[in-house]
């Protein structure tokens, strides 16, 4: 049997498969692969049956992380069906903790698991870390997530077909440097997650790409972007104020802008992107200075439309899933994950 760590990135996907088989066969399960070729079923690795000594059976979508961390344990989002199964290297018991308490099903390279169905119950804790063989590391693409290439890879994730842009329309649109772009795309394409074949470029591994974004995102660029923190009594104005924030530029975002795609949700709430405070509409909706508890979240918006004729009021939904995540309230939260479900932009993103 193969040992499989956190830095080895040459692993195939039926290596991958093998070495999951292998940690559900360890527990004591029966394990018959169902399926691989999930396209249909979006970011699922693969298809499997589970089946333990007493006969109780419970088909799994088994979905594969090269990594997880605890900002992504938090973020990382999961198809409701089938009953999702996360297969990761190494998992330390907080992160371990914070997948149990999103009722997520996982095992781990060490053989750590948590597996809960009927009357079954699996949970194995406390295995160490697998051995790294010194020399083999991999930064995956770690330069393309810092706050500049986290600019870029918003346009890459809200616009897909950006990806075969030229470098400098790019660096236009995410407002960085062109050597930033030409450093993300590379390193992009060197992690996996950007096809290039002569002039052609696409998006691949959209679903852990997203992911990532969103994890990365809440940590190094959410706080960059505040603009300013105000209290409004009463935030009901903003529905109706579509063309009064088109003619200053602003757009919404936040849960705000969650309830428009998503009519569960009742924002209590309101994020503003915008270039520049927007004075006129502070003044004009007595939106008061905030220090802490502020209602209002006005922010930096750091992009240009790639297609301005076709411009909506809200901001593209996967930086409205980032705010979602990043707010850490699990309300939020819960409506990220129907956001990821239902939106026609992030569904295309996870089948990417």
């Amino acid at each position: 049997m193969f040992s499989l760590n956190e830095h080895d990135e040459s692993l195939n996907a039926a290596g991958w498969t093998a070495e999951v088989r292998a940690r559900l066969q360890e527990l004591g399960l029966r394990v018959e692969v169902l399926g691989t070729d999930l396209r249909d079923l979006g970011q699922l690795d693969v298809l499997v049956k589970l089946t333990t000594e007493s006969g109780a059976a419970r088909t799994f979508g088994v979905e594969i992380k090269r990594r997880m961390t605890a900002e992504l344990a938090t973020a990382v989002h999961f198809p409701r069906t089938p009953p999702p199964l996360l297969f990761t290297t190494h998992l330390s018991e907080p992160i371990a903790e914070r997948l149990r308490a999103r009722g997520i099903d996982y095992v781990d390279t060490a053989g750590n698991a948590h597996l809960a169905w009927d009357d079954v119950l699996i949970d194995v804790r406390g295995r160490r870390k697998p051995t790294v063989s010194a020399g083999r590391t991999s930064s995956r693409g770690a330069g393309a997530f810092g706050r500049a290439g986290l600019q870029v890879l918003f346009i890459l994730l809200s616009w897909p077909e950006t990806a075969a842009f030229p470098y400098r329309s790019l660096a236009a649109m995410s407002g960085v440097s062109l050597g930033t772009v030409k450093t993300v795309v590379g390193e992009l394409a060197g992690a996996g997650y950007l096809y290039e074949r002569g002039n052609e470029r696409r998006l691949a591994r959209g679903a852990e790409l997203l992911d990532r974004w969103s994890e990365a995102y809440s940590i190094s660029l959410d706080a960059a972007l505040v603009l300013g923190e105000f209290a409004a009594a009463d935030l009901s104005w903003w529905r109706t104020a579509e063309a009064e924030l088109r003619s200053l530029g602003v757009q919404v975002g936040g849960e705000a802008g969650a309830s428009l795609i998503d009519p569960h949700l009742r924002p209590v709430s309101l994020t503003l992107y915008a270039t520049q405070l927007p004075v006129q509409l502070i003044g004009r909706h007595r939106l008061a200075r905030a220090e802490n508890d502020g209602n209002v979240h006005i922010r930096t918006r750091f992009w240009k439309e790639p297609f301005p004729e076709r411009e909506p009021w809200i901001v593209p939904s996967p930086l409205i899933y980032a705010d979602l995540l990043a707010s850490g309230d699990p309300r939020q939260r819960e409506h990220g994950d129907r956001l990821r479900s239902g939106d026609d932009r992030l569904k295309r993103i996870d089948r990417t």
